[in-house]
């Protein structure tokens, strides 16, 4: 098979230090008095039970006493979060609808998929409140603990597939990454329905190796049949502190792999509504509750405001575009359905 790259340049770094914890909120004088006059919706464009929709649901019951009202998960996943990216992007824009991005994962899928009806500069930024990312994950009938290790395993034949979450997903770029510029000689990737699938076929070894987000590897661990090997962000993982780092076998690759979960509102929503709402997610991620749950867990729990959320959407894109040839990209999707079909 020939090789190819999916790389313009080298030496890609991470998009930024992460911005800490600043205390309780309060109320600063910029909310809406009129706002909130209902339940709220907290859009996840994703499926329960996932890395995205666990923060939400740690963070939603913390937010109802500062906001005063209920807020409801609405779970909508599909097409790499763009089903619920388009829902949410055609809803009021009065604050009582808001969701959860993973920038720059949002944006990789906008950009292959050649979106037109929206662009992700359109939502309005709220925060951020954690940090999450992609590991890889082995099952441990291989005997395997580190990439060098991994690497080995491929290359002598005792071990051929991986897994990752979808075709056409940013974990899909990865893997090829993970091929032709860290050397991970996989003779065939197989595609999953998102993380919990891949972590479902390798706790039961139907396939080896695949790559989870340290969210989900956790709980893979824990299964007594999976080792976390490779950290391939640019992050210490509190769950994993002896973890390989993929930087020590070539670039960082934090630019497609690490993943601020931002809340964004519909365009043209009011600053003052968004501030109300950031105010709560402050309030909810510094409680002492939310804290002790991110501490036993080993998830990054993290809050950045309305600055620090736009921040972390400007030049997502660019960066993107800058690292990753797209339509060498979208070639080898072609390419992979029509294997899948054939």
């Amino acid at each position: 098979m020939q090789r190819r790259t999916f790389l313009r340049g080298t030496g890609a770094v991470s998009t930024g230090a992460l911005v800490g914890l600043a205390g309780c909120a309060g109320d600063n004088g910029n909310g809406d008095d009129d706002f909130p006059s209902e339940s709220l919706t907290w859009m996840i464009p994703w499926s329960e039970g996932g890395g995205t929709d666990t923060y939400a649901r740690q963070l939603a019951p913390l937010m109802e006493e500062p906001l005063g009202e209920s807020i409801e998960i609405d779970n909508r996943p599909g097409a790499g979060s763009l089903v619920g990216s388009e829902w949410l992007y055609e809803q009021e824009n009065d604050g009582h609808t808001f969701g959860t991005v993973n920038t720059p994962g949002w944006e990789f899928t906008w950009r292959v998929e050649e979106v037109e009806a929206w662009e992700p500069a359109d939502f309005e930024p709220i925060s951020y409140s954690g940090v999450f990312g992609y590991t890889i994950i082995v099952n441990d009938n291989h005997d395997i603990n580190d990439f060098a290790e991994l690497q080995d395993a491929y290359a002598d034949g005792e071990i051929d597939n991986f897994a990752y979450q979808g075709v056409g997903s940013d974990s899909h770029m990865i893997s090829l990454l993970l091929r032709d510029e860290y050397d991970l000689e996989w003779g065939n990737i197989v595609p999953y329905d998102g993380g919990g699938p891949v972590n479902e076929a390798v706790i039961s070894d139907e396939v080896p190796a695949g790559i989870a987000t340290n969210t989900s590897a956790g709980d893979a661990v824990e299964s007594g049949n999976v080792s976390a090997i490779v950290n391939l962000m640019d992050i210490d993982l509190p769950t994993f502190p002896d973890i390989d780092e993929i930087t020590n076998y070539g670039d960082s690759l934090a630019y497609i792999t690490e993943f601020r979960q931002t809340q964004v509102a519909p365009p043209d929503t009011d600053e003052d509504v968004r501030q109300e709402i950031a105010d709560a997610v402050e309030e909810a991620a510094s409680s002492d509750e939310a804290q002790e749950w991110a501490e036993e867990t080993g998830n990054v729990l993290e809050f950045g405001g309305i600055e620090d959320a736009q921040e972390a959407l400007e030049g997502t894109v660019e960066e993107l575009e800058e690292n990753v040839d797209f339509e060498e990209f979208r070639q080898q999707v072609e390419e992979t359905d029509e294997e899948e079909q054939g």
